[in-house]
């Protein structure tokens, strides 16, 4: 009996699966449901249909800097991922010695923490997979000789594989951006390859007129010379520029920058702005107009929080940690600071409501989803 008609069907309805710890379940059934999930051309298939899976996040906590413990996981369903396959005890010296600099697929990047204190010298950096926990070693450029700042490193993706993976510890791409002589540069690192010099973009931007203001949809964004938006795809690893909107009370100081971009639900970039205690978010149409989409007062989402005062909205709002659709605040005022402890809050940047935080909150700043392909191997014989 022919059954090519009926595995069609059977791979019709396996594309359908929600998720992809439930297809790793659905290929536990039989052979031949794991010799249809494992097929590559099924695999490339349903990666293009199904959004990756997300395992969790790693953050440093309200501060946002570096903890005595390293990044520390949070998983995204603590009734389905077990945070201590995410463990970062693998690497060389232990979680503790080292701090996320990016993340992408399952992947993340690590500096040492040594990076924090001397950036001048290229530091000990590893791209590592906590599930699989492997890691690999990235080298420097060969001429540095006159290089004394390094400023951003990014996570790029490589080619396509053939089951529609995109970044792997056998498929990735590095991006160093670093001033020489005033400028900045950057240079590219493909898996097993050498480093090469690419075009940042027509802007040339000068480093001292270059604020980082953040990552959404897959890019990560840029300020240069006041008005001009730079945005690096991390899937192309290609730069791009627009003019920034026609906002008011925007301040491109890199000290009191109070702007920057984020992502919502929607996954798509918004541009948050900070002035006089208002929050405002602006959203980007298809045709590429900038809107505001809504604003807030946050003395009137905060009056209700156990410990608010008046007086903490005398100046302005310290932002401590930002991430995706949130941001954690504490006010400048000296009252607070006088405070055992200061006074802090996370607003929810797709409702606008307000809560406290506290000093146990691990926000996930970096996220890390599950490999591409799932390990699995249509053994026939057993």
């Amino acid at each position: 009996m022919d059954e090519s008609g009926n595995d069609d069907v059977l791979e019709l309805v396996l594309e359908r699966v929600d998720s992809h710890v439930s297809l790793i379940c659905a290929a536990a059934v039989c052979k031949r449901w794991r010799r249809a999930i494992a097929d590559a051309a099924f695999l490339r298939r349903y990666r293009s249909l199904h959004a990756p899976a997300v395992a969790g996040g790693y953050g440093y906590g309200v501060g946002g800097r570096r903890s005595r413990v390293g990044p520390v996981f949070a998983p995204s369903s603590p009734s389905v991922v077990d945070a201590r396959h995410f463990s970062l005890d693998f690497v060389p010296g232990g979680a503790a010695s080292w701090i996320v600099r990016d993340s992408r697929g399952s992947l993340l990047l690590l500096c040492h923490a040594e990076f924090e204190i001397f950036p001048s010298f290229f530091p000990d950096m590893v791209v590592c997979e906590p599930l699989t926990r492997h890691y690999r070693r990235i080298h420097p450029p060969a001429d540095l000789a006159d290089t004394w700042y390094f400023w951003q490193f990014c996570l790029i993706d490589g080619e396509a594989d053939e089951v529609g993976g995109r970044i792997s510890l056998s498929n990735f791409r590095v991006l160093c951006m670093f001033i020489c002589r005033g400028f900045m540069h950057t240079a590219m690192l493909s898996t097993g390859s050498t480093w090469s010099e690419k075009n940042i973009c027509h802007a040339a931007p000068n480093f001292y007129s270059t604020n980082f203001l953040g990552r959404a949809g897959g890019s990560r964004y840029f300020c240069v010379e006041g008005r001009t938006l730079v945005n690096l795809d991390c899937s192309t690893g290609d730069f791009m520029s627009s003019a920034l909107p026609a906002i008011e009370d925007l301040d491109f100081d890199q000290e009191t920058c109070n702007f920057f971009v984020t992502e919502l639900r929607d996954g798509k970039p918004h541009i948050i702005t900070m002035f006089r205690n208002t929050v405002k978010v602006f959203t980007r149409l298809d045709i590429g107009e900038w809107i505001l989409a809504k604003s807030v007062m946050l003395p009137e989402v905060t009056h209700r929080l156990p410990g608010y005062k008046a007086s903490f909205f005398d100046s302005g709002q310290d932002i401590l940690v930002r991430g995706p659709g949130f941001v954690i605040l504490s006010p400048q005022s000296a009252e607070s600071w006088l405070s055992a402890e200061s006074w802090k809050y996370s607003l929810d940047l797709e409702t606008m409501e307000a809560e406290l935080a506290t000093c146990d909150m691990k926000p996930i700043v970096y996220r890390c989803e599950l490999p591409w392909p799932p390990a699995l191997h249509a053994h026939l014989d057993r």
